[in-house]
Order: C-alpha cells, then structure tokens, then sequence
C-alpha cells in the first residue's frame, strides 16, 4: 500500500511547482474586480472587453418609459433565455410603463417596472458578469451605478424522470435530474418542515458549479455540516463536471476502493439518510446526489426495503448479504478449490470438472481472469452503446462469448457458469459505489488464490477486512454498527424489523435526537363475542 501511495505521488506531482500559488486560477478579466459606472456607454465597453469573443451574447437596447427618456441596456446569452417570456415580463413593461418624474430610479424598477420578475441587484462586474453566465438578464439603466438581474430562463433541462440505476418495483418512481433546484424541490416535496436547511457553495476557478449542502436542524449530528464546508472550500479546481469529482476530494480515505460517501439519484433515499441525522450534497448539473456519511449496512439497504413487509423484506436483504460475499468470493474460491484444494470436492463433481477442463491451456487463475474482463468488456460496451442495442449487446454477447470460449477450448464450462453467477450477484447490490469496489477487488481475490489458494484468499480477506475497520466517512466507522458493535442498531442491517419497532436512530448519528417516533406497534381492536 505505501508503494501505491508513493507512484501516485510520483505521477501526480507538479514538477513546476515550488510552492503555493498566490492566484493559482488569474483566470478572469481584471474589469470584473471593478464598480460599474453611471454611464452606459462604459459599461458597455466593459461588457465588450469582459466577453470578448462572445457571439451568442446579445445586447439589446431598450427606451424605459413611454417617453423613452432613458436609455437601458438589456444583456444575456442566446441560448439561456426564453425570449418570449424576456418580452413579457421585462422589455413590454419596461417600454409601456408610465416613468416618473422625480426620476428613474432601481428601487422604482424593482417595484413598478418589472415586479413579477425575480430580481437581484449588483454593483460589481464580478457579481454581474457571474449572473449573465448563468442565464440571467442583466437590465443597465443609464444614470445608475447597479445593474438588475432578471430571470427569463430558457427551460433547457429533462424532465424528471425515473431512475436509471437504482430501480425498484414498488416505491418513488422520480428521480433527480441535472436542475440542482428541482433537486432541491423533489427533497422539500416530502418534508414539509421548517427544519431542513439548505446552504450552497460554487466550486470551480473557471467554470463554477453549485453545489447545495442539504440537512435538518436539530437533528445532523454535531460537526457534521462545518466538516463538510471546511473540505468542500479547500479544493482548487478549474470545474467540477460530475459529483464524483467532489466524492474524491473530500473522502476520508483517498486510496480506498470504497469511498464512504454514498451516491442515489433517488430523493427519497436522501429524505431516509436526512432523518438518520445524516447530510446530503445536491449539484447541477449532474443527477447523483451525494449522501454522507455512508456505512456498509446502509450500501446495502434497498429503497424497496421500506415499502414491502418486513418478513419479504428481510429475506430479501439476507439474499442481498449472500450475493455480496457470491460476487466477491465465487471466483476466488473456484480458482482455489480446482488449483490447490481438490480434496474438498466430491469426486463425481471433480471428476466433471476435470473432463470439463481437459484441452483448456490456461490455469484457472489465468482462465477466471480472462472470463471476468470478458464481462467488464460487455458491461461497459453496452453502457456505452445506444440503448436498444446496449441490452442486446449486454444479453447476447455474452451468451455467444461464453459458449464460443467454451466451443474453442480457452475456458472450462465451469467457470463460465461461476463468473456468470458472479456478475449477476453483483447486479443485487444497490449501492452503485460498493458495486464498483466489488468489482475492482475482485481480480484481487482472484489472484492471491491463484497463488496461495485458500490460504490466499483468507490473507485478503482479512485486509479487506481491516480496512473496512480503519476506514471512516467523515468520523463515523464504515462497518458502524458491527464494528463497533451496537445490539440497538442491528435492527436495520441483515434484518429489518417491522416499522413501529424502530424507534431509534441510529446512535453514531442520530444522538442529537435519538428518539425518532413513539410506540406505534399495531393494538387491534378486542374480538367481539
């Protein structure tokens, strides 16, 4: 592990570099540090030199008033604004409206002209320059010194939709999208309170991206929300284009394949993780939100588990613990038991494999391997691929690859039918990031069975399991709550108990107000004689 950490260092170093940068990102015009002027005429100059080489910015100039007395200047992006509604709530008004005579003023504009617009007010070209770039129309009226923003946006974003990688057959069917405030109002849609608190901060030197910390007062866990603001305001970097980016820079353990953040793009898996006193990080521009802290018992829990009962729900989670330990130990525990431990095997069932394997030339290390990356192949080109030919690829790749490996004599039938099994136990598991992990641990198990067997795969196992126990989601113990260990919160992890029994939440979270609901176990009503 210190080898890995030293060549990520080694080719993640700048070499340029000596020290700290003073203004690492100079990347914005010097104009924008400036007042805006009274005259327009300058103003608009310093629009030109601001977005020089812009030509999808308009400027339109405006008379304010019947009289057209007053000029006005109209500033926005093309593609950004619906110049329909531009029309209606803000150049129509501007143009028709009655001016007075004491003069034009921006709270009279405010509050006469355009006052069904949502307005903001700025007199910084930074602050000006921002809001244009995000789709505001910045309205400069000559004889001023500030600039309005008005909203006339051009409805560009997907509807919501269902979700595409966290599925389920009875429960939500919404699901986030790239609109950071339609995240925002699928989350307040299902908790009317007062309570949940909403904080943002942009990310990016040169392209920023909102980023919203999502949480309930008087319930998240002390420490919780200034941890998160003080990580997230320590990254420097030019953007951020997908959530993953931020999972990276603020996990407690860079090099660990499983990060202790969890990503959804459900919102009631995030309503569930906000009244377990956890927090939650909603961005443009991507429909994965983040949820932390996240545990191993949590990466496991379906959004399905809550709305069957709780019998089904429980066989169903233990079925999910099973194909946890299928996908990441099946391989691993054929590559031993068929290379060193044939002993363990009932003769008629050895003597099958070995008829099975008779002509393959490769070990079943090397055999296992080849079979995994053959899946990884397929599962990333039907990804890849559009849609309706991505399943067919998906299905019917791999039935023709097996059997044509099989056929050619490069791979015993028996493997085909352990990596299958493995690939489709993977699938079980509804936490995208433990999924990834699994997958990439895998080739491990593999490997360290093909060299010492099972002596192997119990050697990695046990690191696996002592990282798992070092590892912390900002403080929180991953393996939390068997290590350490909590009787009270083990109704939610292999088992689920009925709804009315759950009282609690969970300590290591939920301590600030433990209680979370009164006995409500059923008492039905006396038989009548």
């Amino acid at each position: 592990m210190a080898m890995f950490h030293w060549l990520l260092n080694l080719f993640g170093r700048n070499r340029q570099a000596s020290g700290p940068l003073k203004k690492p990102y100079p990347v914005e015009p010097e104009q924008e540090d400036r007042l805006l002027s009274k005259k327009l005429d300058d103003n608009k100059q310093v629009l030109g030199e601001i977005f020089d080489h812009c030509e999808d910015l308009v400027t339109r100039e405006i008379r304010i008033g019947k009289q057209g007395s007053t000029r006005a200047l109209a500033v926005f992006f093309d593609p950004l604004v619906n110049h329909e509604a531009l029309e209606e709530s803000v150049t129509e008004p501007l143009q028709t409206i009655q001016a007075p005579t004491s003069g034009i003023t921006m709270e009279w504009l405010m509050e006469e002209a355009v006052p069904n617009a949502r307005v903001l007010m700025y007199n910084r070209w930074v602050d000006v320059a921002g809001e244009i770039t995000k789709g505001l129309v910045a309205l400069f009226v000559d004889g001023q010194d500030r600039a309005l923003l008005l909203t006339a946006k051009e409805d560009i974003d997907r509807p919501v939709m269902m979700p595409q990688t966290e599925s389920v057959a009875r429960g939500s069917l919404d699901a986030f999208n790239e609109n950071g405030r339609l995240n925002l109002a699928l989350v307040r849609k299902r908790l009317h309170t007062t309570r949940l608190a909403v904080e943002s901060i942009d990310i990016g030197e040169i392209g920023k991206t909102r980023i919203y910390i999502v949480y309930l007062k008087g319930i998240v866990y002390e420490g919780l929300v200034e941890e998160i603001k003080a990580r997230l305001s320590r990254i420097r970097i030019d953007g951020i284009m997908a959530s993953g980016q931020i999972e990276e820079m603020i996990q407690d353990a860079p090099y660990s394949p499983i990060s202790g953040i969890g990503t959804t793009e459900r919102p009631d898996r995030v309503v569930s993780a906000l009244l377990q006193g956890k927090a939650a990080l909603i961005f443009d521009g991507t429909p994965f939100s983040l949820i932390i802290p996240s545990t191993l018992a949590t990466d496991m829990q379906s959004p399905e588990d809550y709305y069957h009962r709780y019998w089904f729900s429980t066989f169903m989670r233990l079925i999910r613990w099973g194909a946890f330990l299928i996908a990441l130990l099946a391989p691993a525990f054929y590559v031993a038991v068929t290379t060193f431990h044939q002993d363990l095997i009932p003769t008629d069932f050895l003597m099958s494999i070995l008829a099975s394997r008779n002509g393959v030339p490769f070990p079943g290390m090397v055999e296992a391997i080849i079979m995994v990356l053959a899946f990884e192949v397929l599962q990333e080109a039907g990804i890849r691929l559009p849609k309706p030919f991505g399943q067919t690829i998906g299905v019917v790749g791999a039935i023709l690859i097996g059997q044509v490996a099989v056929s050619a004599g490069l791979v015993s039938p028996v493997v085909v039918v352990t990596i299958s099994l493995t690939a489709i136990a993977s699938y079980t598991i509804s936490s995208l990031g433990l999924s990834t992990g699994i997958r990439a641990l895998r080739i491990f198990f593999i490997i360290a069975a093909g060299i010492m067997g099972l002596f192997g795969v119990m050697v990695m196992f046990t690191m696996v399991t002592f990282q798992a126990c070092a590892l912390r989601s900002f403080g929180i113990p991953y393996l939390a709550p068997f290590a350490p260990l909590s009787l009270g919160d083990l109704k939610d992890t292999f088992v689920r108990v009925p709804i009315w029994a759950m009282k609690m939440r969970p300590r290591l979270q939920g301590y600030v107000e433990p209680v979370k609901q009164d006995d409500n176990k059923p008492k039905p009503p006396k038989p009548r004689e």
